[in-house]
């Protein structure tokens, strides 16, 4: 083939798509009863018969259903196993008939009102209602309901799950009951809309039951077909390893300029069952956003890694940029009540309520494997569960949630789960933004490395043979694609060992996704019209789990293999194919619009998905094995800082029984970028069993050795808390009491720093003594006291107040300091390393408040010490000369910091950090001409 390869004209209308720099009634009552229709029916219905319900081993496998049997009776033969197996897919196969049947004849029905006359035909419904006590309850409480909620409970007589509507006369609390059940059926409904609704969801699941209980022959039958289907290794962006590190750079500069035309979209609505988190208040199940991981919620986490990337951003172009963050909920564990909670009692993270969207995805319900019928727990509620991550893109067309993007002139979004908080790391987020802005990409994957045999999908370049549209010749259609691991056999993906080593021949499957959203918006409009495809991509029922539960027909406790209907978010991407006339060669595979970038594994993810096991060394997927890799990454950040000793971190049995080898935590807006850090913090050492917190963006650290415990905190990182009105102006900084003590005795509290004519009172040249005021401290009756420097603001109420990037922030400068004390005590049984909390001796902390300064040169910082420094002021610390230290604090001049990073990006996209000094004035302004100026508040330790 020569020249250009020519793109097929049947393509889907988005596979052009390409991103432009620049831009970006209720029902009527329906009140009457129906025995007297069903009585005129009865006698000529001429409706396809039930099946009797299934046995789940039709739902599983062959392969696993041949098992199973043999398991339960080692003297049957193969021929009898397959009479079986044949007689249940045969039943499966009735009822999708018959399901596929109803579904058909009511989307011919445009009203409710037609569909319940439809259904008060069915045979069944008319045996449920006329032949049985609870039928009959159940005709009478459809009296007071609407025609759209009495379809909606006909449709489960109709499909078989009639069990739900058992209504005794008795059950308190019944219409509340049915009404929240009409609601949660009302979610299905609408959901699945564009495959039949409720019957059409029933009908998927069990076509998958069916699919999956096929005869050997027919799998091998369909295994042969997959020769229309290739897959090959994808071609990408390698930012992994020291020697792409100007690739990953260039990556993420793009990715940076194009911060104003991204979005972010999260979601949380998982149940995050195998965690077993909860409430330590309540014991209420909560979901995984709740996670407190590090000290905090995985949500919150997930925010500082955003806001880091957009305070880079404001620091190299100089504007701040709000990222609009769309997050779907869910109704599990109260996701969605609690997610928001949390976001309103964070003050939305000094965001805004309108930079947030959130949506919730519906639940569906849970299908048993042995009989199609739905889990029931309690009277008329079914057990119900979300209906996987990808149900994320329909919702957020039905919800506007793209038209609330688009009107916000955002093109593209990073799409990360709740369960990973390491996709963050350095330079992975941004440079997939870059690989993917940067050429108009359509759909993006951060990939890594995959152990061969590991319970994770892969991703690879799909090449499938169509037939055209006109039946003359085929055509090629080409797409970067995800296939999950369950898959691996049905469509002959190999899950072996590449070149010998442990590692498999595709890369892993993340979720850490790169999303063009004028593109996945059109593939599912279009999913939507032609029922399936992108609305509801990658759809399958994982049967293959056990489910306890009480049931309440039974009121026996049960054990049953059952699953749901679920859809894989990162599937839309097989809608997004480009079509060819003829094959690609592999060499342009990297030019398809849908595209892969390759970091570091632990640098892409590391997920806490589930709770580990007592005793366990299997760490995979847990919280603990993620700040495992958490701390491996930070071995590697110091080591580029130049740190002339960085312990080793550990194996993870060493983990497990003593802690790893030392603790380094960071803001990420102390980078993001590991090559923005490595200028922050130069050289130096970190000995085993140190701990190193660095809470703070600002932060200036060289040759600092630590043996022990140094903790720094800023209450103000980036910037400070404004009110709307008030962004800009000086009228709204932190205030502090400050409580001054004389020599004479006298005592003075200042609610911001002193003014110059307060200064010119005290006694020049006398040193005096400054404490925070507090409940302990010897103040004067008439001296008002506060708890321990509690900043305020005086701008307006919390909730009102935006996070407004600039230089009124903490700020810590140490040099050729040591820090020497007995730091985290390791023994002690309460540590919990991964939530951070750990047991300390003694520790060195440095607490910055508002807008505020600490600077240590040559001084060795030893014991348990607390260095507070109240807004407004500079503490200096450095060698008494009759030993210790000497503690200086200094007002700062007209409220500018002494010293400042300045961040400027070069050519190649690197960014380069330099320090400006401001010209410091005398310490105290005089308050008269010829009056002296006035010396710093001393006192030495």
């Amino acid at each position: 083939m020569s020249g250009q390869l020519k793109q097929a004209q049947t393509g889907a209308p988005h596979s052009g798509f390409c991103l432009k720099r620049g831009f970006l009634n209720a029902q009527p009552a329906y009140s009457y009863l129906y025995a007297p229709r069903l009585a005129q029916h009865r006698a000529r219905q001429k409706v396809a018969l039930p099946v009797e319900k299934l046995n789940h081993r039709c739902a599983r496998l062959s392969s696993r259903a041949i098992s199973k049997c043999q398991d339960n009776s080692q003297a049957t033969s193969t021929e009898e196993r397959i009479r079986e197996q044949t007689a249940r897919h045969s039943k499966l196969v009735r009822e999708v008939a018959y399901l596929q049947k109803l579904v058909d004849t009511l989307r011919k029905l445009s009203t409710a009102q037609a569909k319940v006359d439809h259904l008060l035909q069915n045979e069944r419904v008319v045996k449920f209602c006329t032949s049985c006590r609870p039928g009959h309850l159940f005709l009478n409480a459809l009296g007071g309901l609407d025609s759209a909620s009495t379809y909606l409970l006909l449709c489960l007589v109709a499909i078989g799950q009639d069990h739900i509507l058992d209504i005794s006369a008795d059950q308190h609390g019944c219409d509340e009951r049915l009404v929240a059940l009409c609601t949660n059926l009302h979610h299905v409904d609408s959901f699945y809309d564009s495959i039949g609704g409720l019957p059409g969801y029933q009908l998927k699941c069990l076509e998958t039951m069916a699919a999956s209980a096929e005869l050997p022959q027919a799998c091998a039958a369909e295994q042969d077909t997959s020769s229309d289907t290739k897959f090959y290794m994808p071609q990408g962006l390698n930012i992994a390893g020291h020697h792409n590190r100007r690739a990953a750079a260039d990556a993420a500069a793009t990715g940076l300029e194009a911060l104003p035309y991204m979005a972010e979209i999260l979601p949380l609505g998982g149940a995050g069952d195998r965690l077993g988190l909860q409430c330590d208040v309540t014991g209420e199940s909560v979901p995984t956003a709740m996670l407190p991981y590090c000290g905090r919620s995985l949500l919150s986490g997930i925010i500082r890694d955003l806001q880091a990337r957009e305070y880079l951003y404001y620091k190299v172009f100089g504007s701040q940029e709000t990222t609009p963050i769309a997050i779907m909920t869910s109704a599990a564990k109260g996701n969605h009540q609690r997610v928001q909670k949390l976001l309103a009692d964070s003050n939305w993270f000094g965001r805004g309520k309108e930079s947030f969207r959130l949506f919730e995805q519906p639940m569906v319900p849970v299908v048993s494997a042995e009989d199609g019928s739905w889990l029931l727990p309690e009277p008329l509620r079914p057990l119900m569960k979300p209906g996987g991550h990808g149900a994320i893109w329909k919702l957020m067309l039905d919800e506007g949630v793209f038209t609330w993007l688009r009107n916000r002139r955002r093109e593209a979004a990073i799409v990360r789960q709740i369960s990973n908080p390491l996709a963050g790391t350095d330079a992975t987020l941004l440079a997939l933004s870059g690989a993917g802005y940067a050429d108009g990409k359509c759909f993006g994957f951060a990939s890594c490395e995959r152990r061969a045999g590991a319970a994770e999908g892969v991703n690879v370049v799909m090449e499938r043979r169509l037939k055209r549209a006109d039946g003359e010749g085929y055509e090629y259609a080409y797409n970067v694609t995800n296939v999950e691991y369950t898959e691996f056999d049905r469509l002959g993906v190999p899950d072996e060992c590449l070149d010998g080593s442990q590692f498999s021949r595709y890369p892993a499957n993340t979720n850490v996704l790169y999303v063009g959203l004028q593109a996945v918006e059109a593939a599912v409009k279009a999913g939507v019209k032609s029922g399936g495809g992108a609305a509801l991509p990658g759809m399958i029922f994982n049967q293959g789990k056990k489910v306890t539960y009480m049931d309440v027909v039974s009121g026996e406790d049960k054990s049953v293999y059952a699953g749901r209907l679920e859809c894989t978010m990162q599937n839309v991407v097989d809608s997004l194919a480009q079509r060819f006339n003829e094959p690609m060669p592999e060499s342009l595979h990297g030019s398809l619009n849908t595209f892969v970038v390759y970091n570091q594994r632990r640098c892409v993810t590391s997920s806490a998905k589930r709770r580990r096991k007592p005793g366990s060394t299997m760490v995979s997927q847990t919280p603990d094995g993620s700040f495992l890799d958490l701390m491996r990454n930070a071995a590697d950040l110091l080591a580029r800082c130049g740190l002339s000793h960085v312990p080793e971190v550990g194996s993870v049995e060493k983990y497990l029984e003593k802690g790893p080898g030392f603790i380094f935590l960071y803001h990420p807006a102390l980078g993001p970028l590991w090559d923005v850090i490595a200028q922050k913090i130069r050289g130096g050492a970190l000995m085993h069993g140190s701990e190193l917190v660095l809470e703070v963006a600002d932060a200036a650290l060289m040759d600092v050795r630590v043996e022990g415990s140094l903790l720094v905190h800023a209450d103000c990182v980036t910037g400070s808390m404004e009110s709307p009105h008030a962004a800009g102006t000086q009228g709204h900084s932190y205030a502090t009491d400050i409580q001054v003590s004389h020599p004479d005795g006298r005592q003075t509290l200042y609610s911001t720093e002193p003014s110059s004519p307060q200064l010119a009172q005290c006694d020049a040249g006398a040193p005096m003594q400054l404490q925070t005021a507090g409940a302990g401290s010897e103040a004067a009756p008439t001296v008002p006291t506060t708890s321990s420097v509690v900043p305020f603001t005086r701008a307006g109420s919390p909730e009102n107040q935006r996070l407004v990037f600039s230089d009124r922030c903490g700020r810590v400068r140490l040099t050729g300091v040591v820090v020497r004390n007995k730091g985290i005590d390791w023994a002690s049984p309460t540590n919990c390393y991964w939530q951070h909390k750990v047991a300390r001796k003694e520790a060195a902390r440095i607490i910055l408040h508002g807008q505020s300064e600490f600077e240590a040169s040559h001084v060795v910082l030893e014991g348990d010490q607390t260095f507070e420094v109240p807004d407004g002021y500079r503490m200096v610390v450095s060698a008494a000369p009759a030993g210790g230290l000497r503690r200086a604090l200094f007002p700062l001049h007209k409220r500018r910091p002494s010293w400042q990073w300045d961040y400027q990006m070069d050519a190649q996209g690197s960014i380069k950090l330099s320090i400006l000094e401001t010209a410091r004035p005398p310490t105290y302004a005089p308050a008269l001409r010829g009056t002296s100026a006035e010396p710093p508040f001393v006192y030495v330790i």
